[in-house]
């Protein structure tokens, strides 16, 4: 019996020591590795920074860096991030189609000095979000075409840097607050073409047509059909129904005080008449009302033309 009983506290004794590792197991010590993450929340993607245009230099928050901590004792630290410049990423992103900004075009911000290849950010204690600030002048830029930066995160002391969210493609433009796309429609008067005589950008004249107008200034936009039209005047052809345009007729708008509207030709192109010419913009509708005319072979041609604001651009 002695026997049996030393032998039953012995298998006790082993499940006991046995089912205590397997405890241990169980719940092994918390880690200490746990570090604050920096991340750029359009990582991964090619985001568009519209300036507000401006004939003086001013500062823009250019890039969005955020960092996420792991408890209140590590969000009241300092700390500081390198942002790399990199044109590899600008041309992966944009498909080749935004062109770095070079640095005649813009400077650093006393808060993020730039050494040529990183921008330093510094997050104070409390700071959870932080900007990249460059101060650009917009007016120079708007006829640069499409311009941008591209970004990664490449040092975060103490810090652990998003895998996934460390690049961003920034591109910038420079826009005033006529830019955007317009439905275009309107009645066009040739005196020797009775084809193009009539109404277009109608349903039963072309059906829906769309324009850019493109910021040319603080208070001035040039018109876009896109390729092969461009800035020229397009309208429609009755006969062969088809969308037919001038290739050396070129306005261009500039918007005064009194949302009266100026029309003038680009550089080298037909001079516009001056009558008539009792052009506006309706704020309330965002829609301009364009009414000019020029003189060729044959004589006068009169177009009124409607811009009605679409989304944009």
């Amino acid at each position: 019996m002695r026997k049996t009983l030393l032998q039953l506290f012995f298998i006790l004794g082993v499940s006991f020591i046995i089912s205590c590792e397997k405890e241990e197991e169980l719940f092994p010590p918390v880690s200490n590795a746990e570090k604050n993450i920096l991340l750029l929340p359009d990582g991964g993607n090619l985001v568009v920074q519209a300036l507000e245009i401006s004939n003086t230099v001013k500062t823009f928050d250019i890039l969005k860096i955020h960092r996420n901590t792991i408890n209140a004792g590590e969000l009241n630290k300092v700390q500081v991030v390198k942002i790399a410049k990199s044109n590899s990423i600008l041309s992966d992103f944009s498909g080749a189609a935004v062109r770095e900004l070079t640095r005649d075009y813009w400077q650093s911000h006393p808060d993020n000095p730039f050494d040529g290849q990183f921008w330093t950010v510094t997050f104070q204690p409390g700071e959870n979000t932080k900007f990249l600030k460059l101060n650009i002048k917009p007016t120079d830029i708007v006829s640069l075409g499409r311009i941008g930066f591209g970004f990664q995160i490449a040092e975060a002391p103490d810090a652990q840097i998003s895998a996934t969210l460390n690049q961003v493609a920034v591109e910038i433009s420079a826009k005033n607050q006529w830019d955007g796309i317009y439905k275009v429609y309107g009645n066009f008067f040739h005196p020797a073409n009775t084809d193009l005589t009539g109404d277009f950008g109608t349903p039963t004249s072309g059906g829906e047509l769309e324009c850019a107008l493109v910021t040319s200034g603080a208070t001035s936009v040039i018109r876009d059909y896109g390729a092969p039209v461009g800035e020229s005047v397009l309208v429609w052809n009755h006969t062969s129904n088809v969308f037919t345009y001038f290739s050396g007729v070129m306005p261009r708008f500039s918007i005064n005080a009194s949302n009266s509207v100026n029309v003038s030709p680009a550089p080298g192109t037909i001079a516009f008449d001056p009558a008539p010419f009792n052009c506006n913009y309706n704020p309330s509708s965002k829609t301009f009302t364009l009414n000019y005319a020029w003189t060729s072979t044959g004589g006068q041609r009169i177009i009124t033309e409607y811009l009605v604001y679409v989304r944009p651009r």
